[in-house]
């Protein structure tokens, strides 16, 4: 691996002493490590040895004795910025349940938590506390919000604490945050080169100035692999819908309204693009637009146009593209049971599903098909979770379980583009 720029933030747990450690141990393989640190963590660790051991100053204050606007204005730097943007990958460790909880709620009022509201590197938060304050739900939930950021959290250890009782909450061994904080690096190479388009949301087809047809699509799992891909280091532009979910990471985004918008942008930006992840919900659909706002005190009616199959355009504008298209369609229960089993019986006798994947490979010349099941309140559109299967045009390569969309967008990279050996 070459030299990556590796910044860790430690709270005042007692095991912020450990740390020392684990800096000799990014030293020696040769990465630059910056230090930042809250007040009350320099009880437990001395900010001149981390100095001595990184070379770099350790940061602590926002403000210190010296500080100037002016100074700030002329410049046009300010410390937790530059650090936040050189970072490759920041590593919370010892992560307190107060700093869990700042950077759960987006609080910043020190120099460690601003900075990692600043970073758009990689965080990886590596817990220590007393199991109680483990298992409440407040910190439970916190860190469920800090994953579904993206921040990466290694669950702690189980053992003898600082407050003297047994349980879960030991900040993991050094050697242990030091190879996930590696793995997190690599992954960041896993696409790197590669140009990513991914569409997501749902398009809206005008009836008049006020209405439209549309769809439940929110872009919640085009958001999570546009962001996923971006994270295995991929060159991304994410084609989503006015309404959809925005990003908050440094790619590329482009908005649509309608379906010949969509098609219009993607006819400008697929040439010179390895991949596309097709997973906008394209209406099937559109009407003919009145001229004005019809009135709801009369009745009215709409004749429905099938629009344009734009999946099926694609790789004639680039045929060396690799497709990925998603089919939303609803799986009878009582024929898939989760079964991965059960699932290649049933799936290929599914007609509706052979009928419609087929589609997709015969028409789209799809390389890959995601199937989801949009019969379930609980998946799919709107929620935060979904259940796919991953199609090529032989196989089910697999049957993703009922997951984070997070989850589940790195499972379908990691099928498809990753673990394909």
């Amino acid at each position: 691996m070459s030299k990556k720029t590796i910044v860790i933030g430690v709270s005042s747990g007692i095991a912020a002493f450990k740390i020392l450690d684990l800096i000799k141990l990014y030293k020696k393989q040769g990465h630059d490590v910056f230090v930042m640190m809250t007040k009350k963590a320099s009880f437990m660790l001395s900010p001149g040895k981390v100095e001595e051991l990184t070379g770099n100053i350790t940061y602590m204050n926002l403000f210190d004795d010296a500080f100037s606007y002016e100074h700030i204005l002329r410049k046009r730097k300010v410390d937790h910025i530059e650090l936040a943007k050189k970072a490759d990958i920041v590593v919370i460790a010892p992560a307190t349940a107060n700093s869990i909880a700042k950077l759960a709620h987006g609080i910043a009022d020190d120099f460690m938590t601003t900075a990692v509201l600043a970073t758009q590197a990689p965080v990886l938060v590596c817990p220590s506390m007393n199991d109680v304050m483990w298992h409440h739900p407040a910190t439970q939930r916190n860190l469920t919000l800090l994953e579904s950021y993206g921040y990466e959290v290694l669950t702690p250890e189980v053992g003898k604490l600082a407050c003297g009782t047994d349980g879960i909450g030991r900040l993991p061994e050094m050697n242990v945050i030091a190879q996930a904080t590696y793995e997190i690096l690599e992954r960041a190479q896993l696409l790197a080169g590669k140009k990513v388009i991914v569409t997501s949301g749902g398009t809206s087809e005008p009836i008049d100035d006020a209405r439209v047809i549309t769809n439940r699509s929110s872009g919640k799992m085009g958001l999570a692999l546009a962001e996923m891909a971006y994270r295995y280091g991929a060159d991304v532009t994410l084609i989503r819908s006015q309404n959809s979910v925005a990003s908050h990471l440094s790619i590329k985004q482009i908005m649509f309204s309608t379906t010949e918008q969509l098609s219009n942008c993607l006819a400008e930006q697929l040439n010179n693009t390895d991949i596309i992840i097709h997973a906008a919900a394209v209406s099937d659909f559109t009407v003919k637009k009145a001229g004005e706002k019809l009135s709801s005190s009369i009745p009215h009616s709409m004749t429905l146009s099938p629009t344009e199959k734009i999946i099926n355009g694609i790789k004639k504008i680039n045929p060396e593209i690799t497709l990925v298209g998603f089919k939303a369609t609803s799986l009878s229960h009582s024929r898939v049971d989760g079964n991965l089993k059960i699932l290649k019986q049933a799936l290929p006798a599914g007609r509706q599903v052979q009928d419609d994947s087929k589609k997709l490979f015969k028409h789209a010349c799809a390389d890959y098909v995601i199937v989801n099941d949009i019969s379930r309140p609980d998946i799919g559109f709107e929620s935060d979770e979904n259940e796919v299967y991953i199609l090529d045009k032989k196989k089910i390569m697999k049957h993703i379980h009922k997951a984070s969309k997070r989850e589940v967008a790195k499972e379908i990279l990691n099928t498809i583009f990753i673990n394909r050996s």
